[in-house]
């Protein structure tokens, strides 16, 4: 046989189509596989904090709440638990991994550098907002993740996930399945027991559905 090189014009297109053909299908059934399986996301604020505690570690109260977490989600298939870097979305979620067995995954660390910057428990919430949608997009289809965070950067992660805003006055109209802005203005900052289900569907749909948790 000729090498490729001498071979008829024809030849050669016909082999670079093939291996382009080839290449196409292996990449469609890769991305088939990935979204074969729902993937659901449990999102929930930390508990109550000491307001006058400048590293606002959980008080009594939230301390209790972290401890009905375990309640809530027992006889669920949880196989990830994430928490943004503060102390105290870290404690809130303690007693659920203790539970599983389950190792808490913070995204970004403490001591992290994003921007020149360090991470520290004091850090605004937005420098979470990138980090975690990255870590959680990544995750594999099927899986069930508990993610605990702060009110500033809960609903920009749902939305960065696909959750659609409707904005305020539909979802005065329907407060149990909708995210009426991506920022901090329209979060419920008095309550800390809501849990935000977001599903990933296999086939494509991004369902989100609104429970509580506790008292």
């Amino acid at each position: 046989m000729k090498p490729v090189s001498q071979q008829p014009r024809w030849y050669t297109s016909l082999f670079i189509v093939s291996v382009f053909a080839f290449v196409s299908v292996v990449s469609v059934g890769v991305n088939a596989d990935n979204r074969s399986q729902d993937t659901t996301y449990y999102f929930l604020r930390h508990a109550e904090f000491d307001k006058q505690n400048p590293d606002k570690p959980l008080n009594p109260k939230g301390q209790k709440r972290a401890q009905a977490l375990v309640a809530h989600f027992e006889g669920m298939p949880i196989t990830h638990i994430y928490a943004t870097h503060t102390d105290r979305t870290l404690d809130t979620v303690k007693p659920l991994s203790e539970h599983w067995g389950i190792s808490i995954s913070q995204v970004p660390g403490q001591g992290q550098s994003i921007k020149g910057k360090t991470v520290t428990n004091r850090s605004k919430g937005k420098v979470a907002i990138k980090p975690m949608l990255k870590a959680l997009k990544a995750v594999d289809g099927g899986s069930q993740v508990v993610v605990s965070a702060n009110s500033g950067n809960l609903f920009p992660i749902m939305a960065g996930l696909g959750v659609p805003l409707v904005g305020e006055e539909a979802c005065r109209n329907e407060p149990a399945n909708c995210l009426p802005c991506k920022n901090k203005k329209c979060f419920p900052k008095k309550a800390f027991n809501n849990i935000w289900q977001v599903t990933l569907a296999a086939d494509g749909q991004v369902r989100l559905q609104r429970s509580r948790y506790g008292d």
